[in-house]
């Protein structure tokens, strides 16, 4: 059984497709990579946030201390 005719294959479509997914991919990919940065930095500052505060309440746990201290050494 022969049979006759011509087969058109047309692979624009197929092409920009993949074009168009390759690009959302690197999109999506450049946005999480944005995001992970943001979240280091907010990490990071947090870290040194609760670093300042931990030793401001240290250095104002230890004055009172001092000062107690100097004022038993002046009356000795």
């Amino acid at each position: 059984m022969a049979t006759t005719g011509s087969v058109d294959v047309n692979l624009t479509t197929f092409g920009a497709s993949v074009n168009s997914g390759t690009l959302l991919a690197s999109n999506v990919i450049g946005g999480v990579k944005d995001q992970g940065d943001l979240i280091g930095l907010a990490i990071g500052i947090a870290l040194a946030v609760g670093l300042l505060f931990g030793i401001v309440f240290l250095v104002l746990g230890v004055v009172p201390r001092l000062v107690g201290k100097l004022r038993g050494l002046r009356s000795a």
